[in-house]
């Protein structure tokens, strides 16, 4: 199975990587209850306000926040309909509008405190941690506020700290991409994500694929620690990756790193590292850098490599295979349940240890994602991958087991769920059809399946088990086993 159906198990981690980028997310860990809700105070009664009650009564929010608007453009000195347009936004989970209709409040109350809560409230839904928590910091050192008003405010304070990078952090060019891996380890608890920020973090990871003909052996060994609280953290590993080949002996490759990862303005995630690339016997300067980017309905990714051990392939490893390359993706949700992505990816890989080149990959994939189940959570993902590969150099294949073209569709059912606070189970289940290297179609098989279990506050394990019959990367079948620790002290 190609890497893009291995992604129908990271689309529905994609998705909720969208859902807490906007932190529509907070509501599954917290849920709204927990937020300062009091009933609004309701203005003079006059025809359009007793329109905008009657919506409201009959839960037609997205009606009565288009209404409130409408309202507040031939009401503009009502303080009320600002804050009733405000937690009906909240409500509704739609915080971009929620901060327009507030900010023009706060244009005739530039100091009102409800006002400036609820645009706190409503930058932590969409994932605004910094400004969030600026907002009520202020709020927090005004004496003047009444009692409800400073419980309020802390508890919203409360929720801020438990929720300020709670987006599972970036991980530094590690084997799910060196392996042309997309099945991601399952989401952890909200408890890891807390540990996340306020504790030393030890990451052990290993993946093991096998194909006809050769095998890669990834293991990743990573510390990352607190630099600025809730903001940037600090981290330090390596990536050692063995490959064989039948009728040969073994080889090494590896990427010793540091660098910061964190969170920025809206959302914004970041990391960057460098180090020294070990490969061919040679030692060469390596870069990563991430970028996730969530803008409105839409998020945008973007990654970048460097000479970076080029480890999908025994063979690779063992002729000292470097890779560079860029992958740029975006999702859009549509709806709730629904979201469209797209995917370009660019790799430049050289062998030999003397940059020799090797060949240039072009990738794109367009992919629908369908929750139509919620408990348990299953998801339709259907898509199509187009692949060429370039060759520099005469017959590739008998160096690499690489595929120089594909052109393939793909659907199958996948799930990511939740089983309490402490485990979480995932799987996918799917096909592919299309041409491989050959002349006429071709049908495939893929299934797999892992689940984490945090068993303890400080320990975390994870696992997942694949199998493809037929890979887009490979020639021929490929069976991927993934398992590590997450480790809080």
């Amino acid at each position: 199975m190609p890497p893009s159906l291995k992604n129908a198990g990271a689309f529905p981690a994609l998705l909720l990587f969208t859902i807490l980028g906007s932190h529509q997310g907070a509501q599954i860990f917290f849920p709204p209850a927990c937020w300062a809700d009091e009933p609004p105070a309701f203005p003079r009664e006059d025809s359009d306000w007793k329109t905008i009650q009657s919506t409201v009564r009959n839960h037609r929010y997205p009606l009565a926040e288009l209404q409130i608007a409408q309202y507040i453009r031939n009401h503009p000195q009502n303080r009320d309909a600002y804050i009733l347009g405000g937690r009906i936004a909240r409500k509704i989970h739609k915080p971009s509008r929620g901060l327009s209709i507030l900010d023009k409040g706060l244009q005739r109350f530039p100091s009102d405190p409800t006002l400036l809560r609820l645009k706190a409230e409503l930058l932590m839904e969409q994932g605004d941690m910094i400004r969030s928590k600026k907002i009520l910091a202020n709020l927090s050192r005004n004496k003047n506020e009444s009692s409800s008003e400073r419980m309020k405010i802390r508890e919203d304070q409360k929720i801020l700290n438990e929720l300020a990078l709670s987006m599972p952090p970036l991980i530094t060019f590690d084997q799910n991409i060196n392996f042309e891996e997309a099945i991601p380890p399952p989401f952890q608890s909200p408890e890891a994500y807390i540990l996340e920020n306020s504790a030393y973090h030890l990451r052990v990871s290993n993946i093991d694929i096998s194909y006809p003909g050769g095998a890669s052996i990834g293991t990743g060994v990573a510390i990352e620690t607190p630099l600025i609280k809730d903001t940037v953290h600090f981290q330090a590993g390596t990536n050692l990756y063995v490959g064989a080949v039948s009728g040969q002996n073994s080889s090494v490759e590896s990427y010793l790193y540091a660098g910061v990862d964190g969170q920025g303005p809206a959302g914004i995630q970041f990391l960057g590292d460098v180090g020294d690339v070990f490969a061919g016997g040679q030692i060469n300067a390596g870069f990563y850098g991430h970028a996730d980017i969530p803008v409105g309905p839409l998020r945008v990714d973007g990654q970048g490599w460097y000479q970076l051990p080029w480890s999908g392939y025994g063979e690779a490893i063992l002729a000292g295979g470097l890779q560079s390359g860029g992958l740029l993706s975006a999702t859009w949700t549509i709806l709730s349940n629904f979201s469209l992505s797209g995917e370009y990816e660019y790799t430049y890989d050289t062998l030999q240890g003397t940059q020799t080149p090797f060949g240039i990959n072009h990738n794109s994939m367009a992919t629908l994602d369908w929750r139509f189940l919620k408990t348990p959570d299953l998801h339709l993902v259907a898509g199509y991958d187009t692949q060429s590969f370039t060759p520099f150099v005469p017959n590739p294949t008998l160096q690499v087991p690489v595929l120089l073209s594909s052109s393939f569709g793909f659907a199958g059912l996948s799930t990511l769920d939740q089983l309490g606070r402490y485990f979480v189970l995932n799987g996918q289940l799917g096909g592919v059809v299309g041409t491989f290297d050959t002349p006429g179609p071709l049908a495939g098989f893929q299934g797999d399946g892992g689940f984490s279990f945090q068993f303890n506050p400080h320990i975390e394990l994870y696992a997942n088990l694949s199998y493809e019959s037929l890979a887009a990367a490979y020639i021929g079948a490929v069976t991927t086993t993934m398992f590590g620790v997450n480790i809080w002290f």
